[in-house]
């Protein structure tokens, strides 16, 4: 990022002109996005297929280097894949927000996030509405962009002079727990009971109150079992039941004239993306691809 702001052809505080290609925000971007898929996950290990994330910034380098000959610089084709590749930063930067809002994770990332993606923005969209290349209000080369610049770094400082406050575990968060081991254990198989036997996950409004109601405890403590003692989420406890029970459903010969979303809805899935993130997210594959493996 520092070596964005001062060595970048914007800014030519090194040396003039210049162009770092290597060190544009969409590389910022495309860790970031990364490091949000990878907290959903869990995964301490980077796998090799995540790699394709950073197809669209050797892309994006690609066409800078491309643009900045003059004999290219005009073509419409790289103005019109640069567009195209800048929309899918911007998405990244909008999953991102919408996941951690979402998951109820890390908000505290939001204080860098949102005025990224709003500068981001901006500055990609100004082509579109002034004559020159120059960003509104001179978004990217005259320094707002480094207000985002203070912020990625005030956000580092924060984890490195107070990483307590700021990634407070789910221990720390139920440390003052009045739940004892047998009661923890209890309400773990009671939960299960509930899921099995009464088959809650079916309905596609059901919250984590409701079903700490049933279980005679607070939505505190639910989530304490969950979080801590079962490490999931209460979307995640629904969604694993929901995706066995679509599968349980697809060996049923009362469900062979249904289509793959009408088994999903009826298993308590309310959208069609949402299922098949689900399913290809705990099963590797799209839900299509496990029922024709299966015949």
């Amino acid at each position: 990022m520092i070596l964005f702001a001062l060595g970048d052809d914007d800014y030519n505080l090194l040396v003039s002109p210049s162009s770092w290609y290597f060190f544009h925000e969409p590389l910022l971007i495309t860790f970031f996005f990364l490091f949000i898929r990878y907290s959903d996950t869990k995964r301490k290990t980077f796998q090799q297929s995540d790699a394709l994330f950073f197809l669209p910034y050797l892309l994006y380098i690609l066409i800078e280097m491309l643009s900045d000959r003059s004999a290219l610089a005009d073509y419409l084709v790289l103005e019109v894949m640069e567009t195209l590749i800048e929309l899918v930063f911007l998405g990244m930067l909008l999953y991102s927000s919408y996941d951690i809002v979402k998951n109820e994770k890390e908000r505290w990332l939001l204080a860098f996030i949102l005025p990224f993606t709003l500068i981001f923005l901006l500055d990609s969209l100004s082509p579109l509405f002034l004559a020159s290349q120059e960003s509104f209000w001179a978004v990217d080369s005259y320094g707002a962009f480094l207000v985002v610049i203070f912020l990625f770094y005030y956000v580092t400082y924060r984890l490195i002079a107070a990483p307590k406050e700021i990634l407070a575990t789910a221990d720390a968060k139920y440390k003052s727990s009045s739940l004892s081991e047998a009661a923890i254990e209890s309400t773990i198989q009671a939960l299960h009971q509930l899921m099995q036997e009464e088959q809650l996950f079916k309905n596609q409004k059901l919250t984590a109150d409701e079903v700490a109601a049933q279980l005679g405890i607070t939505r505190q403590q639910l989530s304490e079992v969950l979080n801590v003692h079962m490490g999931m989420r209460f979307q995640d406890l629904l969604n694993q039941y929901r995706v066995e029970a679509f599968i349980d459903c697809l060996h049923q010969e009362h469900y062979q004239q249904y289509t793959l979303l009408g088994i999903a809805m009826e298993v308590g899935f309310s959208s069609k993306s949402s299922f098949n993130a689900t399913f290809k997210k705990l099963k590797g594959i799209t839900p299509s691809q496990y029922k024709k493996s299966q015949t």
